[in-house]
């Protein structure tokens, strides 16, 4: 399976692109993280004005039971206490995981908000400018190196055809100084380089 392209210093670009977006990716995901954890971190606040108000409950279940015991009026008063505690408690329990919950979100859409502004830009150059070079070398390889079924002067014949009606003239010279006296008589070699270069495979 390519990943890179056959040509040194395509390969050597591609190569770079790619430890480079890592080193990016690595660097500010760190961060964003990091910054995730930082406002997370406040929402042991609610935590622990939710964790006051079940405690606030739960005494209240305790001391009606210790009063439970009192003759004629205890069970009342039990139940008294219970509503009581519960009543005040309740809505302190229910505000704790409000703002855990609200503070979460607000740390989420942060570290979201944050990630899209330091790694977007980024990926979004990079991600079409490497799958468009993976796809090329990729079909490329397919096309020329393992579909054809038929002999190499064929296939050097059709790549130079290709060579001389897709590339221009300032690539062209760069394989061959007479492109056009090439194909004319009959000299692929030069011509069908220059056309496998253009996709990232070596002769």
């Amino acid at each position: 399976m390519k990943i890179w392209s056959e040509m040194r210093v395509a390969r050597l670009k591609e190569q770079a692109a790619d430890l480079a977006t890592l080193v990016w990716v690595v660097f500010w995901g760190n961060l964003v993280w990091q910054l995730f954890q930082l406002l997370a971190g406040f929402a042991q606040a609610g935590r622990t004005v939710h964790s006051g108000g079940q405690a606030m409950i739960q005494s209240g279940l305790d001391i009606g039971e210790s009063l439970s015991g009192l003759p004629l009026i205890g069970e009342q008063v039990r139940d008294v206490v219970r509503n009581a505690m519960a009543g005040a408690g309740r809505p302190i329990s229910e505000f704790g995981t409000d703002l855990e919950r609200f503070i979460l979100i607000v740390a989420t859409v942060l570290a979201l908000l944050f990630a899209l502004a330091t790694l977007g830009p980024w990926l979004s150059r990079y991600l079409p400018w490497r799958w468009e070079r993976l796809q090329r070398v990729r079909a490329a390889h397919r096309a020329i190196r393992t579909a054809p079924k038929v002999g190499h002067v064929k296939v050097e014949k059709a790549l130079a055809m290709r060579a001389v009606t897709r590339l221009d003239y300032a690539t062209l010279l760069e394989y061959t100084p007479d492109p056009l006296g090439d194909w004319a008589s009959g000299r692929h070699d030069r011509l069908a380089r220059a056309e496998l270069a253009s996709v990232g495979l070596r002769p």
